[in-house]
């Protein structure tokens, strides 16, 4: 049924009279009786009953009104919610985090949330190759992660710098990092490596720069079990320094300079995303961190 008809007869069922009516549509009579006429064709019957009293509603005209008034407070409720999608004001995010996110993902979340609060948003745990590949297979929104080795499809934002930290049982005493012998007589827990070879590569590329070589005594497949290692006190590890403190005073943490010391972490999607909320949140995180890339560069 025609949504216009339906608007132009409720607005003559209100009124009750043709040329109030019209005025208030701003059109002509004639264009009103014809759309009247047209609906009364539809619905197979007379909504009206004409007189001097002007427009009153027949019993079929006043069954109408009713349903017509539902039909339209639908109709105007759809469009509300399409408008808000548009603007990115409502609609659903998944988004992934790692360890060296995991305070600064929800606090960007949190006042998300706040100032859009129509979003329905749903958080994963995952390592930085995880969340790339499932952007690119189209099953997760965004990734707090760090950069991708290409980007291809994918488009990053750096947002923070997260540094290489050396990690060891709260009660050992605190070494050079040079003095091999001390570090390696207790040991290294390490990743598997085909569980985080972002992280693995990072500590591959420091220790050639430092001519350290770690003895692997355990390997993990998590970050978090790596750490819950060294807090017993059975090993040393390369870990990210964000993600550690994220963690607790569980261990000591020791930051490293150098090469492959530092790299940059931010936020991934995927380059030709048209989802308002999504881009929305991209923005949003982007004006939020305008200032990182040149707080970085005073820095140095």
């Amino acid at each position: 049924m025609d949504l216009k008809l339906l608007r132009s007869f409720v607005q003559l069922s209100d009124t009750g009279h043709y040329g109030k009516a019209a005025e208030k549509l701003f059109v002509t009579q004639s264009t009103l009786s014809k759309q009247m006429q047209a609906l009364e064709m539809t619905v197979g019957g007379p909504l009206f009953e004409r007189g001097r009293h002007g427009a009153r509603l027949s019993q079929l005209g006043k069954l109408l009104h009713q349903e017509a008034l539902i039909l339209l407070r639908l109709s105007d409720d759809i469009d509300v919610k399409m408008q808000r999608a548009t603007a990115g004001l409502t609609g659903n995010l998944d988004i992934g985090f790692g360890i060296s996110t995991l305070i600064t993902a929800p606090q960007f979340i949190a006042e998300f949330r706040a100032m859009v609060t129509d979003c329905q948003i749903t958080l994963n745990d995952m390592p930085s190759r995880d969340q790339h590949q499932r952007l690119l297979d189209g099953r997760l929104d965004i990734g707090f992660c760090r950069a991708p080795v290409e980007l291809g499809e994918l488009s990053f934002l750096e947002i923070a710098e997260e540094q290489l930290a050396l990690v060891m049982p709260r009660d050992m005493a605190l070494p050079d990092v040079d003095q091999s012998a001390s570090l390696n007589s207790l040991g290294f827990v390490a990743l598997t490596p085909s569980r985080g070879p972002g992280l693995n590569e990072q500590i591959r590329k420091w220790c050639i720069g430092a001519q350290f070589a770690p003895r692997v005594v355990q390997h993990a497949d998590d970050i978090l079990t790596i750490h819950a290692v060294v807090a017993a006190g059975l090993g040393c590890a390369f870990l990210p320094l964000q993600g550690v403190e994220a963690l607790g005073n569980r261990t000591l943490q020791r930051p490293l300079s150098g090469e492959g010391a530092k790299w940059p972490i931010g936020i991934c999607w995927r380059s030709k995303e048209t989802n308002p909320v999504l881009l929305r949140f991209v923005n949003y995180v982007a004006e939020r961190t305008a200032g990182f890339g040149q707080r970085q560069r005073e820095a140095k």
